[in-house]
């Protein structure tokens, strides 16, 4: 008898949210996807480094089960600096079961998107220069300078790329099982 593959998880996802993120590249932030809600939570590096300091001051090493409300209750903190803080700890501690690490755009793929747009040009002159600008070094900023006198090429351009990240996220989902719904 053939064993049943599970059904995907169905989540309510904002896909244009993680469009942006999966476009993001800046190493100062990770964000994260409740699997319960399907929200997403933003860890800054300043956040994450003051949690740990937290940690270190009020906690074991070794311990697991760290009830961070009392102490955050003790600090001067603002409400939304608590929040932040909440949201990080819960996120960090609870990563692979409740929440999912939402992994950053790769340069390599960026750079095959804009090699694939190229195939996609028929002005000959745009073309080339496009070819060209992701030759030299700063391909991503002469790729798009190059645009620059091409208004209708460039509104092609960032359509395409959306395509292109939209497609990554919905497999990324597939990959996790999730199926996002509206």
């Amino acid at each position: 008898m053939m064993e049943a593959t599970p059904s995907p998880r169905k989540l309510k996802i904002d896909l244009d949210d993680l469009v942006d993120i999966f476009d993001s590249n800046d190493p100062m932030l990770t964000y994260y996807l409740d699997l319960e809600d399907g929200q997403i939570i933003l860890v800054t590096e300043d956040t994450h480094r003051h949690l740990n300091s937290i940690y270190d001051e009020y906690f074991d090493e070794d311990q697991v089960d760290i009830d961070l409300q009392p102490i955050l209750d003790e600090l001067d903190l603002s409400a939304w600096e608590c929040e932040e803080l909440l949201n990080a700890h819960r996120a960090e501690r609870d990563v692979g079961e409740r929440y999912l690490r939402i992994p950053a755009a790769e340069t390599r793929q960026g750079y095959q998107d804009m090699e694939a747009f190229i195939e996609t040009v028929k002005d000959p002159r745009l073309k080339m220069r496009l070819e060209q600008s992701i030759q030299k070094r700063g391909a991503f900023r002469n790729f798009k300078d190059a645009l620059i006198a091409y208004p209708t090429e460039r509104e092609r351009w960032f359509a395409f790329k959306k395509a292109q990240m939209n497609e990554r996220v919905l497999a990324w989902l597939g990959d996790e099982d999730i199926e996002p719904i509206q």
